[in-house]
């Protein structure tokens, strides 16, 4: 898997962890657009979360996915619980911290937590969606 596309589905993942209390959608709403998802699934949950948020509901967890859009959402209930579930920026980053504790407990080494942000993700999805536009758009022209 490409790094833009373990990317593509970590925004997806967490935006599926997004609630009342904690909308992460606010860290994509103006820079990121569902054609800049190469898989279909992802571009279909984001176009879903993208009309979610503009109608005002931020709790868009798979559960809420499916209660708003019911049988169009059926297909793609098992992705958005894998994606959920895999490639949440909060599990991975949790899982990241605990590892690094545990190797202090092995060890007596102190490794320091990250500090990375969702939104570090957001901007190096972008950066590689806007590159790999450029080499598209360089291979039609020399094509031409």
């Amino acid at each position: 898997m490409s790094r833009r596309d373990y990317l593509e589905r970590i925004i997806i993942g967490t935006l599926l962890e997004s609630d009342d209390y904690k909308s992460y959608f606010d860290d994509c709403r103006c820079v990121i657009s569902p054609e800049m998802f190469r898989d279909d699934v992802c571009r279909r949950i984001y176009g879903y979360i993208v009309v979610m948020n503009k109608a005002g509901m931020t709790d868009t967890r798979p559960s809420n996915i499916l209660e708003v859009y019911g049988d169009e959402v059926v297909d793609i209930v098992a992705d958005m619980v894998e994606l959920c579930t895999d490639y949440s920026f909060i599990h991975l980053k949790t899982e990241y911290n605990e590892k690094r504790y545990l190797a202090h407990v092995a060890t007596g080494i102190i490794y320091g937590r990250t500090d990375v942000q969702f939104s570090d993700y957001v901007t190096q999805f972008i950066k590689l969606s806007y590159e790999s536009e450029r080499e598209c758009i360089g291979t039609e022209n020399a094509a031409a």
